[in-house]
């Protein structure tokens, strides 16, 4: 029997949320896999292309990436963009302006490039988690001092964004968190949120754009069947993956609702899930 494509979420289901790392077993098992199969391991993210460098290299994936919730394919070997959904531009500053309005903490993606203020949360956080990785596996980021000056560059074609993406306080900013989440769905947009340590993440995105309509996108650039790919994930963001695609798997650890949904569940992230679920793939290929 052909083994699958593993198409994989990032955090939660084989990175850590606590400290951003993979289990040394979980890597270990994903590059036996990668044997096994001539590569079929892919990630399947909401981060950006620029915050999966480390992982890439560490996971050995040569296959096209899927980031930004489906917004982007990218080779990660030639950052070749096989596809972007680009956000209408207008609208891409509304958001920005509510940003400032509102004055919340924001970060834009494209299918290669992270821009944020030099004072985001999450240009801190990276480079606390990542600052002693090589250069060359360091998230990069486009900085800016305010957000008027990359509302500027947005309008003059600079930056042609598929997500944007903030980030609140757990404790402090539920509230707005809230008023946040009713703002974007007036705006008809689809806003998955994740909680990753004491941070609420929500993501912008235009609707029917999601983990699922990114892999369906994958399949056909790869010419690859549906059934063939086994999809993972944890989280709120990986629902239409695990619900829509034949094969949608969930780790032990995910939100309940997943789990609902997913055609099987697997182990926790902490006892080594992912690579316990490739290695049973293997054994029984």
């Amino acid at each position: 029997m052909k083994l699958p494509y593993i198409g994989s979420d990032l955090d939660g289901t084989v990175v850590k949320n606590s400290d951003f790392k993979i289990l040394d077993e979980t890597v270990n098992d994903i590059n036996e896999y990668q044997k096994e199969t001539n590569n079929n391991f892919f990630i399947v993210t909401g981060r950006a292309f620029q915050n999966m460098k480390h992982y890439i290299k560490q996971l050995n994936v040569t296959l096209p990436v899927i980031s930004s919730n489906g917004g982007a394919i990218t080779n990660p070997v030639t950052w070749e963009v096989y596809f972007e959904h680009v956000m209408e531009k207008e609208l891409v500053i509304d958001l920005l302006n509510y940003s400032i309005e509102h004055d919340l903490d924001v970060s834009l993606y494209t299918a290669t490039t992270l821009s944020s203020l030099k004072t985001a949360e999450r240009v801190k956080t990276y480079k606390q988690l990542y600052g002693h990785y090589p250069d060359e596996d360091q998230p990069e980021f486009i900085l800016y001092n305010n957000y008027n000056e990359l509302i500027d560059d947005v309008k003059n074609d600079v930056h042609r964004a598929v997500k944007l993406m903030y980030s609140l306080d757990c404790e402090t900013e539920v509230e707005k968190a809230q008023q946040l989440k009713d703002y974007l769905k007036s705006k008809d947009l689809y806003h998955p949120s994740t909680i990753i340590q004491s941070r609420i993440l929500v993501d912008a995105m235009p609707k029917g754009v999601n983990k699922a309509s990114g892999i369906k996108k994958w399949a056909e650039i790869m010419n690859v069947d549906l059934k063939d790919i086994h999809v993972i994930g944890d989280n709120n963001n990986d629902m239409e993956m695990v619900s829509e695609l034949p094969y949608g798997v969930a780790v032990g650890n995910a939100v309940e609702n997943l789990k609902q949904v997913a055609w099987k569940v697997i182990d926790t992230i902490d006892n080594n899930g992912v690579g316990k679920y490739l290695k049973e793939l293997i054994s029984k290929g």
